[in-house]
């Protein structure tokens, strides 16, 4: 025995021996210089998850950020005016005041969220910081749609959908100073926390389905949708094998009678807690155009979901739903499909009752979920063969369709970024081949997709083509949205566009004028904090929010809500609309932009409707005179002048049954005088009989008929 554990004792050392040599031999083979090279990580050593998707959070932070810099203005109003001033007023400590008066806002979520970058006092600087809040945000979507796919796809494939999640022309939307940006995270937190709770049931996730929804609603309340797609979602997830009926109902009590409670809220309290959407409970709705822009809109959707994933995306939808293998897929498949059906139809109802346009932007919140669901098919083989290939190929050849060159029209279209993707591609490369990259491209797609099968080495390649192409229209819509907001910022804003607080003119109305566009206004008072309230003469509706009404009495004196304007500035949209005040003109930041210093109670003493601030004028002038003394008679003196370029036309001038007719000849200016007779003195009114176009393929495209270089009423003396 003692030989034995001596034998076993030399054994043991000789296999010390021989592994510390095996070893030696193994690193010296590693050092070997002619060993491959190779950029794939040895096995064990790849890249964890969580930092690979924090990589592309920064990668898409990047990206969006430096494209948002060439989105130099807000121009969506007066929504961007709203969420802006109430967060500027948040910051200031005011509360949710807009233009001096409280509004009940039921959405204010992105409105905190945005308020932080409002405490810099430079407009154009917290502006800037703003935009980047935005990108943050949304950008942020990564995280959540990785959290959800991960209950259903391996890590690589949930990090290919967080990547197509902020690769698409959706994140256009990102810096507007609108909900967009966070409402699209926390619509993926509200799923990802509702399969969860479907996946391992507890009290505490229970809350947190509560608490989500409330968050969703608080952020954009047409997410009203995703409460109501959990209780359907709780209906339709039946028991899983082992597991009684009633057991699985029980799990879900606690939310669903609570989101049941709080949508009894709007019932009891008449509506109001809308707020500002309270307008929606009164729209009337057409069946027939509810399913029609419900139907335009889904058929826009696959342009920015990258098409290739449509047809997988929409079987591992019914995969999951009808043959989930555990309660996470059950409960993406109900919730998925009810929230795509309630999303749907809530943009046709808005479509047909308000919009009458396809609301895509409504609607993109659906895009991950086709991702996630495309790689929950591959993930268990992609059955349903027959139906795959059916579905790639319809999708192949009605491609072509939809009417893009009649529908897409030619510029930016904010609510639809499928028609800002063709539009800018149509300005790059003309109308006929825009249209048939848009029916070429699904085309293609569709061969390829029916044709080769999709096996796991073949779903990286679908991935990485897929986010290839929302790449691809992701620059077209930016840059479609840069165009915009470059045009919208040279032609109505001033240079720079915070000249009022820049000018140290102090507090100012804003008037406009018939003529001019509303755009003048709400890009003063956005760019501008030093804007108190606009005004309106001679217009019938305002933007929705606190505008005073102006008018002129008998004596010409300027009135606003029936009282004398007080001294101070006031800034004037005369685009289209000339006024003489008294006072004086401060600054003219802008063709069509005019500030004055009036004073107290300040008269005006004349005012012309048709005639810009170019002195062109339109086809119907009408003029009305103010003078300070209370003459009997007088007569109105008006230039007439047409340029070379253009052709006679016939002017006729009128005032109390006198009239005078002129031919005014090119390269001639005319005087005319009318006599008049009374006090208040009549309005003139000049009518030509032909108009010509000018800026056009501009936003300030208009039809002017003569140039009218001066009017002037002349008292001849009293009664």
């Amino acid at each position: 025995m003692q030989r034995a554990a001596q034998a076993d004792g030399h054994a043991g050392s000789l296999g010390q021996h021989d592994g510390v040599s095996a070893v030696r031999v193994r690193a010296a083979q590693e050092r070997l210089p002619d060993r491959e090279l190779t950029l794939v990580p040895a096995p064990g050593r790849a890249p964890r998850p969580r930092l690979i998707l924090a990589g592309i959070y920064a990668a898409a932070v990047a990206y969006h950020w430096f494209q948002s810099l060439a989105h130099v203005t807000p121009a969506v109003f007066g929504d961007e005016l709203l969420y802006s001033k109430l967060a500027q007023s948040i910051a200031a400590g005011h509360g949710f005041v807009l233009r001096g008066e409280t509004v009940f806002f039921p959405a204010p979520l992105a409105i905190l969220a945005e308020a932080p970058a409002w405490l810099i006092h430079s407009t154009p600087s917290a502006y800037v910081v703003a935009k980047a809040l935005n990108v943050a945000l949304m950008s942020a979507a990564v995280f959540p749609a990785y959290c959800l796919a991960r209950r259903l796809v391996r890590p690589s494939y949930a990090l290919l959908a967080a990547a197509a999640t902020v690769a698409g022309p959706v994140m256009v939307y990102a810096p507007y100073l609108m909900s967009e940006a966070l409402a699209y995270p926390v619509f993926l937190l509200a799923l990802a926390t509702m399969v969860r709770a479907f996946e391992r049931p507890s009290t505490r996730m229970e809350c947190a389905v509560v608490a989500v929804s409330l968050a969703a609603v608080l952020t954009r309340v047409q997410f009203v949708v995703v409460p109501v797609a959990y209780l359907i979602a709780v209906l339709l997830v039946g028991p899983l094998r082992g597991e009684r009926a009633r057991l699985s109902l029980r799990r879900h009590v606690l939310s669903a009678g609570a989101l049941l409670a709080l949508a009894a809220v709007p019932v009891l309290t008449g509506g109001t807690v809308f707020g500002t959407y309270l307008g929606a409970t009164t729209l009337r709705f057409d069946p027939a155009a509810v399913l029609r822009w419900s139907g335009l809109t889904a058929a826009l959707l696959p342009f920015v979901a990258g098409w290739l994933i449509v047809p997988g995306a929409l079987l591992g939808m019914a995969r999951l739903a009808l043959r989930p293998r555990n309660r996470a897929e059950a409960a993406f498949g109900a919730l998925a499909i009810s929230t795509v059906a309630l999303v749907l139809l809530e943009v046709g109802l808005i479509g047909a009752g308000d919009a009458a346009r396809p609301m895509e932007r409504y609607a993109i919140y659906l895009i991950p979920l086709a991702a996630i669901a495309f790689f929950a098919y591959a993930e268990r083989g992609a059955p349903w063969r027959a139906a795959y290939i059916g579905l790639a190929l319809t999708g192949a050849g009605t491609a072509w369709l939809l009417d893009f060159p009649v529908r897409a029209g030619e510029g930016f279209a904010f609510d639809a970024p499928t028609y800002s993707v063709y539009a800018e591609t149509a300005a790059w490369l003309g109308q006929a081949n825009a249209a048939t990259i848009f029916a070429g491209v699904p085309f293609l797609g569709g061969l390829a997709l029916a044709f080769l099968p999709l096996r796991r080495r073949f779903v990286p390649g679908v991935a990485v083509a897929t986010i290839a192409l929302l790449l691809l229209g992701g620059a077209a819509a930016y840059a479609g949205d840069h165009a915009m907001t470059r045009g919208a910022l040279a032609l109505r804003a001033g240079d720079p566009p915070d000249w009022l607080d820049r000018s140290g003119l102090g507090p100012a109305d804003y008037l406009e004028l018939p003529g001019g566009s509303a755009h003048y206004g709400w890009l003063l008072e956005t760019w501008n904090r030093s804007v108190r309230r606009p005004l309106q003469l001679g217009l019938s509706a305002g933007d929705g929010y606190s505008t005073g009404k102006a008018r002129i009495d008998r004596a010409g004196r300027f009135l606003v809500d029936g009282r004398p304007e007080p001294a101070g500035t006031l800034v004037v949209n005369d685009y289209g609309t000339a006024i003489d005040f008294d006072g004086d003109v401060v600054a003219r930041p802008l063709d069509g932009l005019t500030a004055y210093r009036i004073p107290a109670g300040a008269h005006v003493r004349s005012l012309a409707v048709g005639v810009g601030f170019d002195r062109w004028a339109t086809a119907v002038v009408r003029v009305q005179v103010w003078p300070k003394s209370q003459a009997g008679r007088g007569f109105y003196r008006v230039a007439l002048a047409l340029p070379r370029s253009l052709g006679a036309r016939n002017v006729t001038l009128s005032s109390a049954g006198t009239s005078r007719h002129v031919l005014i000849q090119p390269g001639e200016t005319t005087v005319v005088r009318l006599p008049v007779r009374g006090f208040p003195v009549p309005v003139l009114e000049i009518r030509t009989d032909r108009a010509d176009s000018v800026g056009g393929g501009t936003p300030n495209a208009r039809l002017v008929a003569v140039r009218i270089p001066s009017i002037f009423y002349v008292a001849k003396g009293r009664n």
